[in-house]
């Protein structure tokens, strides 16, 4: 295992202090009562302990853990507020889980399906990882530590899930500052949940004098102490702050008698005396570093402008309570939260301006670190938007392939929307976000603006230009219609030619996508093979659409066998990704289901096919063609079983989706062959959809004159509206889908 605690891929970041255990200190509080109570609700699903900050939930889970291990092992998660994004959550549990399973590769297959493009993990990855878990040959605890960090609801619904089908060999403790909306009363009402609260974690007047007096040797009087212990209500993280204050104190009573007032004012002066006790260097020291998180050596030299950090940082946790060790060799520490709260409370206060340089040092480290996110976040904290904005349009790219869209999406709600919109290269990545979750009208805002953009030369995530980034994303997306996307497609293709980036890949298959939906079906083949070429192994569902894509060209062009060896392995991918309910690749489907129609299995070719829409539906503000694909395939095959009325259902459906894209390349053509071909049939067996009514055929009089829909209503003495809805039932009944095709019919069967 990698020893460096930073050392991660850039775009996948596992920040691996975070999976660290801590240990108890020595100089801890023994809470046996505590500790019976975690043991006795072990056989429970879930262990939730539930207080504000500083009473200790970590500290005492560390003691739990103690007690337990070896014999029971621990897989440990600290929580922050990145967790939000469920992908970098759930990297993160299964990697917490990984170090306490007994093979190498256990959930090797969970980490592949993870990041790769946005999609719903309480479909996909959280049973596959529920799986798995029931697997183990041996019980674990996993902790979520810092659980009221995620705001995401996705992620409570998927945590959520993951309890409720939580093998029994796993036991599950959140620790958080607030209730979690997981559905605790229905954990309480089956007896599911063990529960510990503040009342619980309040120190007792015991355990307060075994801290004061045995570990702190303050020998403070037992009425002393129980006014202390009534002026903070048994806060442990307040009587820590206590204890501290009355070290070297002569009139230790003088003192705690004058120690009261409201929490904010405790915290004041808790800090200022706490303070007061450094030397002026580690006094400077403590304050400088209260912007970090989590700390070593190396960063806190870059911070805090000066050499031996990582010495003072071990001397500090040896002596002092609320410098924290991570990890055993003594690399990594925090601040204990409230001390780290008093520090940025004294240095915001006595020099403001200081506080934004040292957050953008800590910038600067981070992103040398690789740690981007780390480095946003101090960024945004300093307030330092030109920063912000470039640190985001430099990364992006890396994070949206890793399928932390949301990520990415939570770093630009931190900037003022004049700071975007002035930006060439965020507004490309707005235009991104937006084609990507299917809004296409805020894209084509945002490409808008990148078009009114003076910016010239290349951009910091690597795209050739402006022109270029417009360009592919009209060229992949088909923002605009089949003709704009061929023409964008073959400008990002040029442009990005020379490079062998993603970019590359993703400029090939948009010029094959849009030689095909033209109708240059055997021109698309050399574009979308090069894309092939081009594209990763760890880039699934760009590899789907181009070996989908190549499959529909072979099948067009009679070459069954290789259609269908396409189709599957793009199926392949789909499965060993576990990306069935992914938009982006219901291409696979789609593509199967034409070469199982092609060599007459048909109702094999349904099943694909109605599944790839049943997924593509959910997100319409998608590229539409891949859509169309999959509704002229489905209503060819339904015709083929028989299932005339089903088909023209279908037809309905696609013929809507050509209303609202007037420039659909093949389409138009593909959907009046087939609609041509269903009139011919209804032609000959005679059958109508329904009879028409009386006010139905005066209505269809009507319909073979020149006469406007408003015309019609007066000649009858209705409304418009009411005319308009009899010609629906009309073309329903007929079969037609327009005036023409309707007074058409009309005329074969003698009606008119």
């Amino acid at each position: 295992m990698d020893n460096n605690p930073y050392a991660s891929d850039a775009y996948s970041t596992v920040v691996k202090t975070k999976l660290l255990k801590p240990s108890p200190r020595s100089e801890h509080v023994p809470r046996p009562g505590l500790l019976e109570l975690l043991d006795a609700g072990y056989d429970r699903r879930l262990t939730l302990i539930d207080a504000p900050a500083g009473y200790g939930k970590t500290t005492l889970l560390a003691q739990w853990r103690q007690a337990w291990e070896p014999d029971i092992p621990f897989a440990w998660l600290s929580l922050d507020d990145q967790d939000s994004d469920p992908v970098r959550l759930w990297k993160h549990v299964v990697e917490a889980l990984r170090r306490v399973a007994p093979e190498d590769e256990w959930g090797a297959d969970v980490l592949e399906g993870l990041g790769l493009v946005k999609t719903k993990h309480i479909d996909t990855v959280v049973p596959l990882l529920i799986n798995a878990l029931t697997d183990l040959p041996h019980r674990v605890v996993l902790v979520l530590d810092d659980y009221h960090c995620i705001e995401s609801s996705d992620s409570h619904e998927a945590i959520s899930f993951f309890i409720e089908h939580l093998p029994n060999r796993v036991h599950l403790v959140i620790s958080t500052r607030s209730d979690p909306p997981l559905g605790m009363g229905r954990l309480r009402a089956r007896g599911e949940v063990s529960e510990l609260r503040t009342e619980q974690l309040a120190f007792s007047e015991g355990e307060a004098a075994h801290l004061l007096n045995e570990t702190m040797r303050l020998d403070v009087g037992a009425d002393d102490l129980s006014v202390l212990l009534e002026r903070t209500e048994g806060w442990p993280a307040a009587l820590y702050l206590a204890a501290l204050s009355l070290q070297n104190r002569e009139d230790k009573h003088a003192f705690i008698e004058s120690f009261g007032g409201s929490n904010r004012y405790i915290v004041d002066l808790l800090a200022e005396e706490v303070l007061a006790s450094f030397p002026h260097e580690t006094r400077e020291f403590l304050l400088r570093t209260s912007v970090l998180r989590r700390m070593t050596g190396p960063l806190c030299d870059a911070v805090a402008g000066m050499e031996g950090s990582s010495h003072l940082l071990r001397e500090l946790a040896h002596s002092n309570l609320f410098v924290v060790p991570l990890d055993e060799p003594g690399e990594w520490y925090r601040y204990h939260h409230l001390f780290s709260d008093f520090l940025l409370y004294e240095l915001e206060s006595s020099r403001p301006n200081l506080a934004p340089v040292l957050r953008n040092r800590a910038s600067v480290w981070a992103e040398g670190a690789g740690l981007f996110d780390s480095a946003i976040r101090q960024a945004v904290a300093a307030a330092d938007d030109e920063r912000v904005g470039m640190l985001i349009s430099r990364h992006w790219f890396g994070y949206v392939l890793a399928g932390q869209a949301a990520t990415v999406e939570r770093w630009l709600e931190a900037l003022p929307e004049a700071s975007i919109d002035s930006d060439a290269a965020l507004v490309l990545v707005k235009a991104w976000l937006c084609a990507l979750s299917g809004r296409r009208g805020e894209a084509e805002r945002f490409l808008a603006l990148a078009e009114s953009n003076s910016y010239e030369g290349r951009l910091p995530d690597g795209t050739a230009s402006v022109e270029s980034g417009i360009a592919l994303i009209r060229g992949v997306f088909s923002l605009g219609g089949v003709q704009v996307m061929l023409e964008a497609a073959q400008r990002a293709a040029e442009m990005e030619s020379k490079q062998t980036s993603p970019r590359t890949a993703l400029a090939y298959l948009g010029l094959g996508l849009s030689l095909h939906y033209s109708g240059a079906i055997s021109r698309a083949r050399r574009p979308l093979e090069e894309g092939l070429r081009l594209s990763r192994e760890g880039q699934p569902v760009l590899r789907i659409v181009l070996l989908s894509a190549l499959s529909f060209g072979a099948g067009d062009e009679g070459h069954l066998e290789e259609a269908a060896s396409l189709a599957r392995e793009a199926r392949g991918l789909v499965e060993r990704f576990r990306l069935q309910d992914v938009p982006q690749s219901t291409s696979a489907s789609t593509a199967l289901g034409c070469a199982l129609a092609k060599r007459g299995k048909l109702a094999e070719a349904q099943v694909e096919l109605e599944d790839g829409l049943l997924v593509r539906r959910r997100l319409p503000g998608l590229n539409p063609w891949p859509t169309m694909f999959g509704l002229l395939a489905l209503a060819q095959v339904r015709f083929a079983r028989g299932d005339r009325g089903e088909a023209r259902e279908v037809l309905t459906e696609a013929r809507a989706i050509l209303e609202q894209n007037p420039d659909a390349g093949m389409f138009p053509e593909l959907v009046e062959r087939q609609e041509r071909k269903l009139r011919r049939i209804r032609r000959r067996d005679g059958s109508l959809d329904g009879e028409l009514t009386e006010r139905e055929l005066d209505v269809l009089g009507l319909l073979a004159g020149e006469l406007s829909t408003r015309q019609m209503a007066q000649s009858l003495y209705v409304a418009p509206s009411t005319v308009r809805t009899q010609i629906k039932s009309i073309y329903r009944k007929l079969g037609a889908s327009s005036r023409e095709e309707a007074v058409e019919e009309a005329r074969d069967r003698g009606l008119v």
